[in-house]
This record gives C-alpha cells, sequence and structure tokens, in this order.
C-alpha cells in the first residue's frame, strides 16, 4: 500500500511490520536531514512556486528544526514536526510577502517633490476641465480614487458612503466623464 504525505511518497509496511515502523527512530540529525530534506524542498516549492524560494524556506525550515529537535526521536514525531514547522515558515513568508507598508507612511518619507510629475499640460488641462464639468459627487469620487490614491474603502469614509455605493458612483463617474468627454472636449 502507497500513502502519500505532505513530505514524499512512502510505502506502507504490512501489519507485521508495523510494530518494527511505529519504533523507528532517527539517531541523529544526518539521517534527519537525508531523508527529509528533499520533501521539505518539494513542499515549499509546491506552495511557493519558485525555486529559489522553496530552497531559501526548506533551510528555514531545517534550521528551526535544528534547533529545537531533540534527538534521537521517532521517525513519525519528527516528520510531523517539520511538516508543521514548514507550514509556519511558509505562513511567515507569505505575510512577509503581501506585507503592505502603509502607503501614508511612505509618502511623508519622500522628500519634497518627488511626487511631482513633469507636467503634462494638454492632459493636466483637459482632465481639469473634465472634472470642473461633472457634478460634484462625481468629481470627488474621481478625485479621491485617481489622483489622491485612495482605496474604494477610503474613498467611500471620506465620502460618507457604502464601499458599494463608492464603486457605483465611480463607475457612474467614469460613464459621464467618457460622455463628456466625447461630446464637449472633442
Amino acid at each position: 500500500m502507497v500513502a502519500l504525505t505532505d513530505l514524499h511518497v512512502v510505502e506502507t509496511p504490512d501489519p507485521d511490520e508495523r510494530q518494527e515502523t511505529a519504533t523507528a527512530v532517527y539517531p541523529d540529525w544526518e539521517s534527519v536531514y537525508q531523508d527529509n530534506v528533499v520533501g521539505i524542498y518539494q513542499l515549499a516549492f509546491r506552495r511557493v512556486g519558485n525555486a529559489a524560494d522553496a530552497e531559501d524556506l526548506a533551510e528555514d525550515v531545517l534550521m528551526q528544526t535544528l534547533k529545537t529537535l531533540r534527538l534521537p526521536a521517532p521517525v513519525h514525531n519528527v516528520r510531523a514536526y517539520l511538516v508543521k514547522t514548514a507550514r509556519t515558515v511558509l505562513a511567515d513568508h507569505w505575510r512577509r510577502h503581501y506585507a503592505a507598508k502603509d502607503a501614508a507612511t511612505e509618502l511623508e518619507q519622500l522628500p519634497a517633490g518627488a511626487l511631482v510629475a513633469p507636467p503634462n499640460s494638454d492632459a493636466s488641462e483637459r482632465a481639469a476641465r473634465l472634472l470642473a464639468l461633472l457634478p460634484d459627487h462625481f468629481s470627488r469620487i474621481l478625485e479621491l480614487r485617481f489622483l489622491r490614491g485612495f482605496s474604494v474603502r477610503e474613498a467611500a469614509n471620506e465620502l460618507g458612503v457604502t464601499e458599494s455605493n463608492a464603486r457605483v458612483m465611480q463607475f457612474r463617474a467614469l460613464r459621464k466623464a467618457a460622455e463628456l468627454e466625447r461630446e464637449v472636449l472633442s
């Protein structure tokens, strides 16, 4: 019988051999490493899809395990501990990967004038005229979302409406702006 674990495919022993397998132990760190490094790498690679990151994560798993694992230890306990450690390391990796820094803090750290783009007078004038032609609530949502970089949630809070209402308002504002551009500014 063959079973798939998080580390690798292993053959399940016959019932007569189960007693012997249940007492199998890893005597030293070298045997733990040799038996599990490929499985840990494969587990990490399946989760991140990147060989370099998978190698780094497998190294992190093994280093963390090396610090805390007491040997000799039963094989099934060591493998369960390695999988648990791998899950923790992968979760930490994704937290770091997707950690979004506060944009306001980053903007405050930029030198004055760093965000000023070279003026494109024609495009700037057209946008200003278009915003002036729109009703206040439409021009305000477009200003918040596209000129000031607010998220839908932030713009909704600023305008005192729900997020759904802000999305609808943004859609209608863009549609109205496109109509006005065709009719008036062309």
